[in-house]
């Protein structure tokens, strides 16, 4: 069963990824068409600013998730119903001190000014803030339904909701770029659904579990302390996660202007959803990772660990491949040479796509074990390497030091030592990674740089180019894997998993 459920979680992560993606490739020229270069620009500031809101999710939600996991593990529904509800009232409180300390910022702090705003947005950056970050903070408390759905082991419910949403929101953001209503409209829009979704969710739970509710009755002051203890450095990552990722804009905001912010932006958005295709992987094994642990399955435990890095590794390397085959040609075709980042900036970016993607099954580990606590603060060292060179270097490179001071702080800090933390949980360490998970892709690697050797002498342009190199760097890297580096067993286990999947 629980092969099964990973599965068909990943399949609907998939789906859903599917659609989040084709959705990004219709809606980002759209934005570049209806908005100019600068109020895009801040619409994706205000975003990163927005994003730094999530430390106000103090680390409760993956403590719920685990707590979940693990009492369901032992069927457990009166303990999920006190978890929940105890996370649910935990966020309720948050939520109304920190918008109070935004109302303050607000009145304090002149945010266009700071921001390098032109004249014509100034009196845009404020609401779109505060209707930004009102929503996102009222979402906050409904983001407990999300990784409750996940923690059952229902991921694949919890992405085809998901999936529903993101059409909808879709269908929105065009309805509001054709009206003509700017980005405040766009923040409407943001934040209504992410509210629908939440509420959706729990009317899903109430049905599925038995008495599910987050009335307070259900709180206790018992269940605070187990969430605030782990969920401490659970905050401390999350933190982390925001220095490392979402200073970025804003930096080149302040010191370059909003307009610059646009090429980088897109292109770290073609970043995060490539690593966002990977981490399904490991997302959907999250629950069972979580379980394992709990029932101190140590072997179970071990080998969910190897196939995840054996798929994030192929996942990463196949990435990375086309990337450098057809990235910045594509980049082009689909945004324009004005809105492309460079080069330079572009393969720095390739580097970090392919580093996080190996890195994903360590983090799984390190998060459903609860075993996070020097990751945590590894990655905030990590996240102050990364500001201090990125305002260093962006005086000196532009926006490609930017992207080298990421590439840098990781390389320097997590890039090794989550696969040692890993280690000393797991007991998977560099002789089983070698034997069993790289040696894996000797042949594909090989078969990939020969077929990219002779498609480079072949005078390809345009979309043909595009098409034709993505096919056969799949083709030849998913065929040489299957039929030269994986065994008998292996073979026969993925069609047991499809054969599976398709009787569910």
């Amino acid at each position: 069963m629980s092969s099964k459920r990973i599965f068909s979680g990943t399949v609907a992560s998939y789906l859903h990824t599917t659609v989040s993606l084709l959705s990004n490739l219709v809606l980002v020229p759209m934005y570049l068409l209806y908005f100019s270069k600068e109020e895009y620009g801040l619409w994706l500031v205000v975003l990163s600013i927005v994003s730094y809101l999530g430390f106000s999710n103090l680390g409760i939600a993956q403590s719920v998730a685990n707590f979940v996991a693990s009492t369901n593990a032992k069927n457990d529904y009166d303990g999920i119903k006190s978890i929940v509800a105890t996370g649910f009232w935990l966020y309720v409180s948050i939520i109304i001190l920190v918008m109070m300390i935004i109302i303050g910022v607000v009145l304090v702090v002149p945010l266009e000014d700071f921001l390098n705003v032109p004249e014509s947005l100034k009196d845009v950056v404020i609401p779109v803030l505060v209707i930004s970050s009102a929503f996102f903070l009222l979402k906050l408390p409904l983001t407990l339904f999300n990784v409750t759905l996940r923690s059952l082991n229902l991921i694949y419910k919890e992405q085809l909701f998901g999936l529903l949403f993101t059409v909808i929101q879709f269908i929105g953001v065009i309805a509001v770029l054709w009206s003509d209503v700017g980005i405040v409209g766009l923040s409407v829009v943001y934040g209504v659904t992410g509210l629908l979704s939440g509420i959706v969710l729990f009317v899903y739970l109430h049905k599925l579990v038995p008495g599910f509710s987050v009335s307070r009755k259900f709180a206790s002051k018992t269940m605070v302390r187990k969430l605030t203890v782990p969920g401490g450095y659970f905050f401390i990552l999350q933190l982390a996660g925001g220095l490392i990722w979402a200073t970025d804009n804003v930096i080149i905001s302040a010191i370059l202007g909003v307009a610059e912010v646009v090429p980088y932006a897109i292109a770290f958005k073609v970043f995060l959803l490539t690593i966002g295709i990977a981490s399904v992987v490991t997302q959907s094994m999250l629950p069972s990772i979580t379980a394992a642990y709990a029932l101190n399955n140590n072997e179970l435990l071990s080998n969910l660990y190897i196939k995840a890095l054996k798929l994030c590794f192929g996942l990463g390397l196949l990435a990375t491949f086309i990337m450098i085959g057809v990235g910045p040609d594509l980049m082009i075709m689909w945004i324009g040479i004005d809105n492309y980042v460079g080069d330079t900036t572009f393969y720095f970016l390739i580097c970090l796509i392919f580093i996080q993607i190996i890195l994903w099954p360590s983090d799984a580990i390190l998060v459903g074990t609860t075993q996070h606590q020097r990751y945590a603060l590894v990655a905030v060292l990590e996240g102050f390497i990364n500001i201090g060179l990125s305002i260093w270097w962006i005086h000196i490179w532009g926006v490609a030091g930017v992207a080298a001071a990421s590439l840098t702080a990781r390389l320097s800090t997590n890039a090794w030592y989550m696969f040692y933390q890993a280690y000393v949980v797991t007991g998977v360490g560099m002789t089983v990674l070698a034997g069993n998970v790289l040696k894996l892709f000797i042949t594909p690697i090989s078969g990939v740089l020969i077929a990219l050797f002779i498609l480079n002498k072949i005078d390809l342009f345009g979309w043909y180019k595009i098409i034709i190199n993505t096919s056969a760097i799949c083709f030849i890297f998913i065929l040489l894997f299957y039929f030269l580096s994986l065994n008998g067993s292996d073979r026969h286990e993925i069609k047991k998993f499809i054969k599976n999947f398709s009787l569910t």
